[in-house]
């Protein structure tokens, strides 16, 4: 009797083969990514270069255009022309006569003829005239006095004068605001300076009854 062939064995399984300890027999070497990051960032860099410089170029360009071509200016308009005007006649005018000046008042020859003419410019209630006999540094004070002690009607008589030079006094007498008055008045006399009037004063007198 013939007997039947074996069937398949199902539970034979290959062997695995470890490849890992196979020679690398035939395969490339890896290479090395550290050069190839670095030509492209020499790369960047020389495109950057170049691009600064290309917009530096275009920048002097237009400023070199803009100087050899300025901008026109606006022009303004000259104003209308103004019709002539026929000149009309002027009317010949009068020369006009010079203000005489008032004469200066003639320097007093004496402490005595001194006192007379300020006097009378007291009587005449001449405040201006008054200060014209006066001393520079009098000459704004005599007026205040007047006003203050002086008043129509006036009617005064100098006396005779008294004390030596540098200083002299002459008395005052007779009325004043419609009173009787006395004073005397302060002459000066310093050389090279002609006589002036310092100061004067009147007060009215009291008058006694029995």
């Amino acid at each position: 009797m013939s007997s039947t062939p074996p069937g398949p064995n199902y539970s034979w399984q290959p062997q695995p083969s470890n490849f890992k300890s196979a020679p690398p027999y035939g395969q490339p070497p890896r290479k090395s990514r550290a050069g190839l990051i670095i030509a492209l960032i020499v790369l960047l860099i020389f495109v950057a270069i170049g691009a600064v410089g290309i917009l530096a170029y275009r920048l002097v360009a237009n400023h070199q255009d803009s100087k050899s071509n300025p901008a026109p200016s606006k022009s303004v308009a000259p104003p209308p022309a103004t019709k002539p005007t026929h000149p009309t006649a002027s009317k010949p005018t009068k020369p006009s006569t010079p203000a005489t000046k008032p004469t200066s008042t003639p320097p007093a020859t004496s402490v005595a003829d001194l006192g007379r003419r300020f006097v009378a410019q007291l009587n005449a209630n001449n405040s201006k005239g008054a200060a014209a006999y006066a001393c520079k540094e009098s000459q704004q004070v005599i007026p205040l006095l007047m006003q203050t002690l002086v008043g129509p009607p006036t009617k005064l008589t100098p006396g005779t004068p008294t004390g030596h030079a540098p200083i002299f006094t002459i008395p005052l007498s007779g009325t004043s605001k419609g009173a009787t008055v006395t004073g005397f008045l302060v002459v000066s006399q310093i050389s090279p300076d002609p006589i002036c009037i310092r100061a004067f004063t009147i007060t009215t007198k009291s008058t006694t009854t029995n």
